[in-house]
């Protein structure tokens, strides 16, 4: 029986673990709007610290190949590496989660119910703090949520498999805003 060397095949970059200190070097463009904190510096940027590292690489890999647009991330993804990608998650994904923001009462209760029979959390987690490829919701920025479900909901923003287009097309504008305070609600 002949033995097989599989590590030619792979490299070994590829099985370096992902350096969240590189991350912080490699992120100083990210700065400008996400913040060294992944906090967004206005309410339509995303807050980006404690995501997921997998969704977050997910997220620019898909900007890096233009397969999502927006806000001129598909120009800041272009030449970053697999491994760019993966340090700069490590750096984000270890920070401290943002701080969650009260709102409306009514809202929050509505968005609440409307978690529980969407299922929301059976995805996002039991808090929408993300899981694996799945973003962290918890205390996004309202506007930023509202958007981005706007536009899973028409379609024009794509889902990597159509589980959010599928779920957001029962949602109602009132429904999405409530669910946008809800999970701004929570840390």
């Amino acid at each position: 029986m002949a033995f097989i060397n599989i590590c030619g095949f792979i490299s070994l970059q590829a099985l370096a673990a992902p350096d969240a200190v590189s991350g912080k070097t490699k992120s100083q463009t990210c700065f400008a709007c996400h913040g060294v904190d992944g906090i967004g510096i206005t309410p339509n940027i995303p807050h980006i610290a404690a995501q997921p590292p997998l969704s977050i690489f997910y997220q620019l890999v898909q900007f890096r190949e233009g397969m999502r647009k927006g806000g001129g991330m598909e120009v800041l993804a272009k030449p970053l590496s697999d491994e760019d990608i993966r340090d700069i998650a490590a750096y984000y994904s270890a920070l401290p989660p943002p701080p969650s923001t009260a709102g409306d009462v009514a809202k929050l209760t509505s968005g609440q119910k409307l978690a529980q029979q969407n299922y929301c959390n059976s995805c996002h987690a039991p808090q929408f703090q993300g899981q694996k490829q799945v973003p962290r919701l918890a205390g996004q920025s309202t506007e930023y949520f509202i958007v981005q479900l706007h536009n899973i909901r028409s379609g024009s923003r794509v889902d990597m498999d159509g589980t959010m287009g599928s779920a957001a097309r029962g949602l109602s504008d009132e429904d999405i805003e409530a669910l946008a305070t809800y999970a701004a609600s929570l840390n």
